[in-house]
């Protein structure tokens, strides 16, 4: 039996536009603001009854996953750090990270990167 697939991540974007992908798929966040997403293994039997506006957030595989951000600071007086940080469900007890990342960006600076993290 495959084990089932789920992480949260955690995009700290209070003051930035952002656009995440993970595995090539939009996974819906906006940026400017502080958001957690659930996300899906696609072999996961529970994405069978999730709402249409939910759809892209099935996008994890087993192994590795690719991870783009795309980032711009908007606001002179939000942090000058944006963090996106991703934990996989297998591993919230112990508070351990697959990803995280913490990218100091000036206003008005766009950055994009790309990464690798496993599940």
């Amino acid at each position: 039996m495959q084990r089932e697939l789920n992480a949260i991540l955690t995009v700290l974007a209070v003051g930035y536009d952002v656009t995440v992908e993970i595995n090539g798929m939009n996974i819906g966040v906006k940026g400017q603001k502080n958001e957690s997403i659930k996300l899906f293994g696609k072999n996961n039997p529970t994405v069978t009854v999730l709402p249409d506006d939910m759809k892209n957030q099935i996008c994890l595989i087993e192994g590795n996953n690719t991870i783009s951000v795309t980032c711009k600071r908007i606001d002179e007086k939000s942090s000058p750090e944006l963090t996106i940080e991703l934990q996989a469900r297998d591993l919230f007890v112990n508070g351990a990270t697959n990803f995280c990342k913490k990218e100091k960006i000036s206003v008005g600076d766009e950055k994009s990167f790309t990464d690798i993290f496993s599940v």
